[in-house]
């Protein structure tokens, strides 16, 4: 029996090629769209979940309350886990980091080679804290000499040539201290969020960076590995007040989070999490859903319209004693095989865009066939063959034999208002879907296009190392003397995102016990100028008006907190140490516009800081030669240091990469869905005018022109998308409305979109259907109805 349903399937299959192929077309385009979408969930949830003791791993984090509203930080004093440590028996293991992002690059030297490479300094039980794989040196003692350096095995290839007998040997760190090699670790899994080519001891970097341990100053990162079985909801009430005890700032309170959830949900509300990168976890998830469910709509509809067709088949069975029971798996055993063949060409699809899909969104996955793919696959493909076939084989199923062969048959209401609605709904998502990708390319191009307060254009910059250090006024002065150089200065901000900052601001009228966080830009002379920020109030620094290193800048943001009226010339105090205000600079952005301008101020800072950078901008029609001048001119004033840069507007950029693939992403899917719910219409068109060529003949022979023969046809279709689009409007508002609420500063969701994703979506119909409509009108009329 069974065998012979497969038979009778595949010979309807075959005999109906048109209605095939359609069907196979588009669920294969949407199964091919679903298959990648799942392989880049798949991809993002898998981020830091490789840990032998994830579900033990935690990182330390500060809410920070100021004026009602609590923030939420990673980063905290480099003494908490190691305290904690001491007083909590849950902890099994703690380690403080200095995180990559603090730096660039640093200069490592073996032999004759000088290579830059990503490093962190960690405390003595990072290894045990981070599974990472070690390839040679102990866990327990890799880190507990202050000269010691781990590094991966991709480096000591690139340092040594090779990965063996490499322990003890020696590498020269920014040409100024050696340290030597106590283990080799497997280079860090793509799957980590945190990528690094070596690692220095935490211990060390407390030597020369004493700020470090201050319990008033934050920056470093803390981890903890904590004993199986931890009420974790119980020790967040325990270690909330040790931040508090030890700065004495009633505003700060630590918690423990899990460490596998921040990659994804790194957004936080007044303590809460509230959605980051999850969201467009979700968001494709949906999508991925949305467009398999098109692609089995444009089954369903198919199939009913064509019911006609089969209507004798059913009748004669159902005579001959077939049980519905029988039918429904007959009918249901024909979407199956279609939908596996629609699978095997997905997988087929999938496999040649994968290259491209992994270049759109940073990834490198690939199509291993693994268990949980092939059962993931075969799992969707029965789901989409029952999904798509369920409603044909129960409609189908249940007509009576008498009446179909009596030829008494006649579609029913419920049966034409189901298809319409389907239809409907088909074209409402499609709707929706080009109206987000509008609305998304016009919040990334407002981000392009918004100034961020400085101008980032034409703006290189690199690290102070080496000779640098210490000469960074003589490096400049001589670098504004090459052809091409507008200005330059240096700062020990990165200028994207929070980097340093403190508490420690005081002045007239502030509440005794405020904490308020300020983010501090430490710059030199003709730094506010190279980078051409704007003055609302007073001047910037300047060498005519002596020693200005008493003197202080403040933001419009931190003058509007502090509610100082007239600042310039008012004294205020940072970390007790008195500094008059000089000037008032506009507002800038030193992060990403989902965050309003924070309060900060700006102090005339000097050389020697290992975390300067100089900031040169250079003339945009000589960006090439321009820069072949500077690094011959760098590299002759610091030898052993290979010359490092990037540019400030990429790195600026880098902060909306997430939404600028989602943005790309988006467009492709809302293609793709409508390109499915067309195929579905165009063959819903075919058959409604195969059912009409009757009327049509009669129409023809009475005079109708092919005009109206083509309106009558279009109209019908018309109609269901014109209703689509009306309940499409109001959903797409909600969705997108909600979606720019995360950004502090957005676009308003004009009647532009609205208008042009409409207009398309009309105009698409009209083409798809219109096809059908005057191939169906220019038939011959003697020939429509001596077929009849």
């Amino acid at each position: 029996m069974i065998k012979n349903y497969f038979k009778i399937a595949w010979r309807s299959l075959i005999k109906d090629r048109q209605f095939t192929l359609l069907n196979v077309l588009g669920l294969s385009a949407g199964l091919a769209c679903t298959l990648l979408i799942w392989l880049w969930v798949e991809d993002e949830l898998s981020f830091d979940k490789f840990f032998e003791k994830d579900s033990q791993l935690y990182q330390l984090m500060e809410h920070r309350t100021t004026a009602g509203q609590t923030g939420t930080s990673d980063e905290s004093s480099g003494m908490l886990g190691e305290v904690l440590r001491a007083r909590m028996p849950e902890i099994e293991y703690a380690a403080a980091v200095a995180p990559p992002e603090w730096w660039q690059k640093f200069t490592l030297s073996a032999g004759d080679k000088n290579i830059k490479a990503t490093g962190q300094y960690a405390g003595p039980d990072y290894f045990n804290v981070f599974s990472f794989k070690l390839l040679a040196g102990n866990k327990n003692k890799v880190l507990a000499d202050k000269t010691s350096i781990v590094i991966s095995d991709e480096l000591a290839r690139r340092l040594f040539n090779t990965t063996e007998n490499i322990i003890g040997k020696a590498i020269r760190f920014q040409q100024q201290q050696d340290f030597f090699v106590s283990g080799v670790f497997e280079k860090i899994p793509y799957h980590s969020s945190t990528q690094f080519d070596f690692v220095l001891s935490f211990e060390y970097l407390k030597d020369i960076q004493g700020w470090v341990t201050s319990w008033n100053n934050t920056g470093p990162h803390n981890y903890v590995l904590l004993k199986k079985g931890t009420d974790i909801a119980s020790f967040n009430k325990r270690i909330a007040p040790i931040v508090t005890e030890n700065s004495g700032d009633s505003t700060r309170s630590a918690y423990a989070s899990r460490f596998s959830d921040n990659y994804l949900r790194n957004t936080y509300d007044h303590g809460s999490r509230v959605g980051g990168k999850m969201e467009y976890v979700r968001l494709f998830s949906l999508i991925a859903m949305f467009i398999l469910v098109i692609a089995c709509i444009n089954f369903m509809n198919l199939s009913t319209a064509k019911a006609s067709r089969r209507m004798k088949e059913v009748g004669i069975k159902k005579v001959a004693g077939a049980r519905r029971g029988q039918l429904i798996l007959q009918f249901l055993t024909e979407s199956t095989m279609l939908s596996l063949f629609a699978m095997l060409l997905a997988v087929g699809i999938a496999w040649v865009l994968l290259p491209a899909f992994n270049n759109l969104t940073g990834k490198q996955i690939t199509l291993g066939f693994t268990p949980q793919l092939i059962i993931t696959v075969l799992a969707v493909t029965l789901v989409t063959g029952l999904l798509a076939g369920s409603y044909p084989a129960l409609y189908l199923s249940g007509f009576k034999p008498v009446q179909i062969l009596k030829g008494k048959f006649q579609s029913s209401v419920a049966e034409v208002f189901s298809r319409k609605g389907l239809v409907i709904f088909q074209f409402t998502l499609s709707v929706v879907l080009i109206i987000s990708v509008l609305v998304v390319y016009q919040q990334i191009q407002y981000i392009q296009k918004t100034k961020p307060g400085y101008n980032k254009d034409h703006v290189i910059r690199f690290n102070t190392e080496g000779k640098l250090l210490g000469s960074e006024e003589t490096f400049i002065a001589e670098l504004k003397k090459i052809p091409g150089v507008v200005n330059a200065g240096f700062t020990f901000n990165n200028m994207v995102g929070r980097n340093f900052g403190t508490y420690g601001l005081g002045w007239e009228g502030k509440e005794p016990n405020a904490s308020i966080y300020f983010e501090g830009f430490g710059v030199s002379y003709d730094f506010i100028e190279t980078m051409d920020m704007q003055m609302a109030a007073g001047r910037s620094f300047s060498r005519n008006f002596g020693d200005e290193q008493t003197k202080i800048i403040l933001n419009e943001a931190a003058v509007k907190l502090m509610h100082l009226k007239d600042p310039v010339g008012k004294t205020i105090h940072l970390n007790d140490r008195p500094h008059q205000v000089i000037g008032v600079v506009k507002d800038f952005h030193f992060e990403s516009l989902h965050e309003p301008v924070k309060q900060s101020y700006i102090t005339l800072t000097g050389g020697g800081n290992t975390w300067n950078k100089i900031m040169v901008r250079i003339k945009a029609t000589q960006e090439g030669e321009t820069l072949a001048r500077i690094q011959q001119f760098y590299e002759s004033y610091n030898p052993g240091f290979p010359f490092d840069f990037n540019f400030l507007d990429e790195s600026y950029q880098k902060q909306y990469l997430t939404e600028t693939r989602v943005g790309v992403l988006s467009k492709y899917f809302a293609g793709l869905a409508i390109l499915i719910s067309c195929l579905g219409l165009f063959g819903l068109a075919a058959f409604t005018a195969q059912r009409r060529q009757k009327e049509i003949g009669i129409r023809k022979v009475i005079g109708a022109s092919v005009k109206s023969i083509t309106v009558m046809l279009s109209s019908d279709f018309l109609k269901l998308v014109l209703i689509a689009v009306l309940i499409a409007f109001p959903l797409a508002w909600l969705l997108m409305n909600e979606w720019l609420q995360s950004f502090a500063y957005r676009i308003p969701i004009g009647p532009g979109v609205f208008f042009i994703a409409g207009g398309s979506m009309i105009l698409i119909t009209l083409l798809t259907v219109s096809f059908q409509a005057i191939k169906s009108a220019l038939v011959n009329p003697v020939k429509s109805l001596k077929t009849e």
